[in-house]
């Protein structure tokens, strides 16, 4: 069983980047995947990056793409967060108290389900505003091989 404080919360960019070949993060992506399973990380979602995740996977790449990634979602180890009616308000009042507009209520509301389940950590490519003490999952991404591939091997920074 994973210690209490390996937990990271998946954001929509860090499945798309995952997913997708072609994404720029694509290495970095797989990367964490691999480091969140050497290390047992219990990984959390919620249902609004499944549906965004989904659905940008399906315009984007394939639409039997987006019917394989719910499939493995389904099968796999990931714990879906489903928000509740006081978790929808509080992502309403963060926005309304925040002064920046680069909040959205998808990274909102992601905060506030993680804030409320103690994970601390948010794996994404994107802009994540300072929230509830919430951090940026971070590596160095230092080159290496592994069986005759060149990838990137995640090491956490101090």
């Amino acid at each position: 069983m994973a210690a209490q404080g390996k937990k990271v919360y998946l954001a929509q960019s860090a499945f798309v980047a995952f997913l997708d070949r072609a994404h720029a993060k694509h290495r970095q992506a797989v990367a964490f995947f691999r480091y969140f399973s050497q290390e047992r990380y219990r990984l959390y979602t919620d249902t609004i990056i499944l549906y965004e995740s989904c659905r940008q996977i399906h315009f984007q790449i394939s639409p039997s793409l987006s019917q394989d990634f719910l499939r493995t979602i389904s099968f796999s180890d990931i714990n879906i967060i489903y928000p509740q009616e006081p978790d929808i308000k509080s992502a309403i009042k963060t926005i309304n108290n925040y002064r920046s507009v680069d909040l959205t209520f998808d990274k909102a509301l992601m905060s506030v389900l993680a804030s409320k389940r103690f994970i601390g950590q948010i794996a994404t490519f994107d802009y994540l505003p300072s929230l509830f003490g919430l951090t940026t999952f971070f590596y160095q991404y230092e080159k290496g091989v592994i069986e005759g591939m060149e990838v990137g091997l995640p090491k956490l920074l101090p």
